[in-house]
């Protein structure tokens, strides 16, 4: 049975994504994200669909974003935010969840914000249990 686990990272700013120290702090969040779909009864051996949110105040911002990362394997579409003037790059990729993966996950999209700009919002996904 699947149940709705509800998970996203919210990050004070542009600047403190691009320091290292904070890449440390990423990890440790998706680290406690991990164990809070394990408590909730999730299968970490099991592939997992994730939905990543970055955030641009344009629209070709934003397209830049998902054409990027559809070369990467993501399937990415844009959408309005709901901030008017807000663009959503929604990126979504299935894999067996591991610290490992996020932590590529974090700094593909590191060098994507350095590259086009934007803001990362986090992931979610659910919980697979059987």
């Amino acid at each position: 049975m699947r149940k709705i686990f509800h998970y996203t990272l919210l990050f004070m700013g542009f600047l403190a994504l691009l320091s290292a120290c904070d890449m440390l702090s990423l990890s440790e969040t998706d680290q406690e994200a991990l164990d809070s779909l394990r408590e909730a009864g999730s299968d970490l051996t099991k592939a997992h669909p994730f939905d990543f949110y970055i955030y641009h105040n344009n629209r070709a911002g934003a397209q830049w974003i998902c054409a990027e990362l559809d070369m990467k394997g993501f399937q990415a579409s844009v959408q309005e935010g709901a901030i008017e003037g807000e663009w959503l790059c929604l990126a979504r990729l299935s894999f067996v969840p591991s610290i490992e993966k996020l932590t590529e996950v974090d700094q593909l999209f590191e060098e994507i914000i350095v590259k086009y700009g934007g803001e990362y919002d986090g992931w979610e996904t659910i919980v697979i249990s059987e």
